[in-house]
This record gives C-alpha cells, sequence and structure tokens, in this order.
C-alpha cells in the first residue's frame, strides 16, 4: 500500500483479531464472553475501514492550506459515516468522479467481487445491528473473515487516489 498509515492501521486491526481469536480459542466459542468480543471486533473492524478510507482520501490532500484541511476534517473526517461501498462511493465522487469511476472499475476486476461487497455489507450490518441496541447474529469468525474481504476495499481505494 502506497499509504503507510492505513497500512499500518488495518495490519493492526487483524493482528487484534487474531489475538481474540485465542482468547476464543482459550476460552471456546460457547463462553459468555464470546458474544462481547464478537461486537468489539464489529466495532473495531468498521472503524479501521472507515478511518482508513477517509485517511487515505485526507492524506492526498495534505498540501492544502491549513483552512481547507481544517474544513475537511470537519466535514469529512470526523464525520460519522458506515463505511458502505454506496458512501465510498458518493465520498470519492465528491472528491473526483475519477476516482469513484477507477475505484468501481477495479472493484469490478476482482474474481471474488460479490465476495467483498458481501461482506463488507455483512459487517456494516452488524454494526448497525449492534449500534440500535440490537442482539449480534454474526460469529467471530465470520466478522474475520469479512474484514479480510473489506481490506481489498481499502487496498482498492489506495491504489485509485493518487
Amino acid at each position: 500500500m502506497n499509504n503507510t498509515t492505513v497500512k499500518q492501521t488495518i495490519d493492526n486491526c487483524s493482528s487484534e483479531l487474531e489475538e481474540i481469536q485465542k482468547i476464543i480459542d482459550v476460552f471456546g466459542q460457547s463462553h459468555s464472553i464470546v458474544p462481547y468480543l464478537t461486537n468489539y471486533a464489529v466495532i473495531k473492524c468498521c472503524g479501521a475501514i472507515e478511518n482508513s478510507f477517509k485517511a487515505i482520501v485526507t492524506d492526498f490532500h495534505n498540501s492544502l492550506p491549513i483552512q481547507a484541511k481544517n474544513y475537511l476534517e470537519t466535514t469529512f473526517t470526523n464525520s460519522s459515516m458506515n463505511p458502505s461501498k454506496e458512501n465510498i462511493c458518493k465520498s470519492l465522487k465528491r472528491f473526483d468522479e475519477n476516482w469513484n469511476n477507477e475505484f468501481k472499475r477495479k472493484l469490478d476486476l476482482e474474481t471474488n467481487k460479490s465476495q467483498i461487497d458481501s461482506s463488507l455489507k455483512s459487517l456494516n450490518d452488524a454494526r448497525n445491528e449492534f449500534a440500535h441496541g440490537g442482539h449480534q447474529r454474526v460469529s467471530f469468525g465470520s466478522v474475520k473473515s469479512y474484514f479480510a474481504d473489506s481490506r481489498k476495499i481499502i487496498e482498492i481505494i489506495d491504489e485509485v487516489v493518487k
């Protein structure tokens, strides 16, 4: 990846998922702590995807005057946004329609495009379910898988925003 800070964020999240997996392996899948760890993992993964996407876009604009950077930080970086494909595409299009078109083109070229789309959607759905008081219906293993697939979204954005 071009953006080393984002690579570190994604790698750290992956490492944390592996550490959580070790805890679950010790306690067992049926232990009462597993749903809490799964909820944490959902929030952590969505946050890593959202922050990484935003960081790639805002880091690209590092040479802007401080006023423009402040505006970007206030209106984009610090705004709450599910990292859904739709929100990613809308945001990319607001900055540069070519970024959006290239992102979609590269994503369409992925052999497991539908799985990547589905995983990102499932991760967001799990986040929203938990955030709105619902009960987790996803396993920790699924969260890990969703994150691994969604990571490709960040890699494509990193290739496109330049």
